[in-house]
């Protein structure tokens, strides 16, 4: 969750305001929650000690540059950028 979607800390009734965008109907949703509530459902998102995420999958992975290439040459795509590794 980025820092910006913070709006509000209100220290007396410790309780923390945010908003997510809904992109299935395109709508702002403010929320308001209690302090602990929030952690709670915040570091749900942190990853266990030496887990590994991976970034990049699929056609976008370092180890299928070649494959891409393909993919586009076969498309009739033009690239703004050149993927090959060379």
């Amino acid at each position: 969750m980025a820092e910006n979607r913070i709006t509000e800390y209100n220290k007396e009734s410790k309780t923390v305001s945010w908003f997510y965008n809904d992109y299935k109907d395109e709508k702002r949703y403010d929320v308001t929650d209690n302090v602990i509530n929030f952690i709670n459902h915040l570091i749900i998102h942190i990853p266990d000690y030496h887990f590994l995420t991976t970034r990049y999958y699929g056609f976008y992975a370092n180890a299928s540059k070649k494959t891409l290439d393909k993919v586009h040459a076969l498309l009739g795509i033009k690239k703004n950028k050149n993927y090959s590794r060379e």
